[in-house]
């Protein structure tokens, strides 16, 4: 069983840093964490609302959650190390953001229907 306060406790220093954020080079990954952090939210209450279902997706929601998390990291990152290795951080964002953060959305998509 999965617990959600665990996930959402986790995912406020994800949340701070969206809201924190100023404009500048990072508003494409900025934009893409506060849409999966939101989409996820929206999976953690339906969930939570709905018990039958939360042991059901366990393994999805925790493979969301990472992906938030591993996106978040390496945004961090982007903004923190040197720009010499950019290039390796946006590569590995871009694997990221086209493998692993849609699963989210089907997720959401896969739970409302």
């Amino acid at each position: 069983m999965i617990d959600i306060e665990h996930y959402v406790k986790k995912n406020s220093a994800v949340q701070s840093f969206v809201k924190d954020h100023t404009p500048g080079h990072l508003d494409k990954y900025i934009g893409t964490l506060d849409y999966a952090t939101a989409r996820f939210n929206t999976i953690l209450l339906r969930l939570s609302q709905e018990p039958l279902l939360l042991d059901e997706y366990s393994t999805q929601v925790y493979e969301c959650f990472e992906a938030i998390q591993s996106f978040y990291k390496n945004t961090r990152r982007l903004n923190a190390w040197p720009k010499v290795s950019h290039p390796f951080i946006k590569v590995m964002l871009y694997g990221i953001g086209m493998r692993r953060i849609p699963k989210i959305k089907k997720l959401l998509e896969e739970i409302n229907n």
